[in-house]
Parts: C-alpha cells; sequence; structure tokens
C-alpha cells in the first residue's frame, strides 16, 4: 500500500507540473496524433497490396498497433522520465536521495518522476483497438478481454524490468548507454512477432520478448485466450522481473555515492 500512496502522490504533483503549461498539452496530443498516424499509414499501405500479414488479417494488426501505442504511452509516462537520465545520478551521486528513503528504493529510482501528457497515447491507442475491432467485426469475450488485460499488465512488467536491467547496468559502466538499442528493439513491437525470422522470431519471444508486448495480448482479444500463452507470459513476467530486481541489488551494493 505504502507503493501504490507514493506512486499516486508522483502522479499527480507529476500532472500538476504538466497541466501548468497547457500549450504542451496541444503539441504533445498533435505529435501523439502524427506518430499514431504515420503507423496506420504504414498498415494501409501493406493491406492494400496484400489480405494477410503473416497471417494477420488488418482488423488484427490494428489491435496490435493499438495495444502497441497503448503499452508504449504508459511507458513514456510512468518509466522513460525516470530512467531518462539514471546513469547521470549515480555519476553525480543524486541516486543517494532515494537511497536515504523509506521506501522501496528500485521504485523510487525507477517509477516516481511522470509524464502525464504521454497518457494521450495510450488514449489514442484504445480508439485503435476499438477500430480494429470493429474492423474485424466482433465483440470480444469476457476471458478475451481478461485474457487481453492480464497480457497487457505482464507486457508492461517486463517492459519495466528490461528497462530496469538496462539502467542497472550504469553501476558498472557509468557512460554505457544502451538506450538506442533497446527503442530499437522496442519499435519491433509495431508489427505481429510472427512476421520476422525464425531465428529473430526466438529472439523476440524469449531473449527481449516482444512477443509478450503486443502480439500475444492482441491474439489474445482477437482470437481468444490461449492458457500456453498466458503460462509463458507468467514465467518470462517472473523470470525477467526477479533478473532486474537480482541485477539491481547488486548494483546498489557497489554504488558510492556522494555520502559514501
Amino acid at each position: 500500500m505504502t507503493v501504490v500512496r507514493l506512486f499516486g502522490t508522483a502522479f499527480s504533483l507529476s500532472a500538476r507540473q504538466a497541466l501548468a503549461y497547457r500549450t504542451n498539452l496541444m503539441f504533445d496530443a498533435l505529435l501523439a496524433l502524427v506518430q499514431l498516424t504515420a503507423s496506420l499509414s504504414a498498415v494501409g499501405i501493406v493491406f492494400a497490396r496484400t489480405g494477410l500479414l503473416a497471417g494477420w488479417t488488418a482488423g488484427q494488426v490494428l489491435t496490435l498497433t493499438g495495444t502497441y501505442a497503448l503499452i508504449t504511452g504508459l511507458r513514456a509516462t510512468f518509466l522513460d522520465p525516470s530512467l531518462s537520465d539514471f546513469a547521470q545520478q549515480i555519476r553525480d551521486g543524486r541516486l543517494d536521495a532515494y537511497l536515504l528513503r523509506p521506501a522501496s528504493t528500485v521504485v523510487l529510482a525507477t517509477c516516481t518522476r511522470h509524464a502525464p501528457l504521454a497518457l494521450i497515447q495510450g488514449l489514442l491507442g484504445i480508439c485503435v483497438i476499438a477500430a480494429g475491432l470493429h474492423k474485424l467485426g466482433t465483440v470480444p469475450s469476457p476471458a478475451a478481454v481478461a485474457g487481453w488485460l492480464a497480457l497487457t499488465v505482464i507486457g508492461l512488467l517486463i517492459g519495466w524490468a528490461t528497462s530496469v536491467v538496462l539502467a542497472a547496468l550504469a553501476f558498472w559502466a557509468p557512460r554505457l548507454s544502451l538506450g538506442v538499442l533497446h527503442a530499437a528493439a522496442w519499435e519491433t513491437g509495431r508489427y505481429p512477432v510472427d512476421i520476422y525470422g525464425r531465428w529473430l522470431r526466438r529472439l523476440l519471444t524469449f531473449g527481449f520478448p516482444v512477443a509478450a508486448l503486443t502480439t500475444w495480448p492482441a491474439l489474445a482479444l482477437t482470437r481468444g485466450p490461449d492458457p500456453g500463452v498466458l503460462i509463458t507470459a507468467v514465467l518470462l513476467g517472473a523470470g525477467f522481473t526477479s533478473a532486474a530486481l537480482f541485477l539491481w541489488r547488486l548494483g546498489v551494493r557497489r554504488y558510492t555515492g556522494a555520502t559514501s
């Protein structure tokens, strides 16, 4: 409960600061709309020449595109602001401020600076999901919606864990920056993992599980939940989270900050 209250307080403060600059709201909304329009245009170009993309119909790909936009918007809202300068915090000793507080260090360091205006992208993603389902002419069953929600939450958890792993590497190499690599891998989630070759598909399922981020939630919503996929996603989520927390603890032990 302490973490929930802390998270809520941090978001409230961030929202007040963001709304103080209302012009930014308009430009952020415009930027999110342009980015999503570009993605939808790419989908339109593909399906103007074919009826299926690796077995996916246009409605299913739209649902996946919306899910990607939703998860990316949530990541940009709750994770990116805190992790954007994490290595710099280690170099200049600002991480001490988190270590001295009576709460989970990893939560304080990775989830307490927010960008509420980025939620616009997530809301647009929900609209695209609705458009995809409308194109399919189907209404998801309660089980499909529950499976999509569960897999989306697991995808967010995996996204958080991979971000924490990359951030924790800064304890050993403060000037190492893998943000570009992480962003490039994240971009592959815009499309069904089935379009990639066998070895790349395996890498994007178990190495950097893009499949769990977008492909599996979209499949659950459009084709119904698969118990095997759900179990695999839970195991991946638990594994990546455990690895992230373990690496974080090792990094904190070797950290020497301004007060050390």
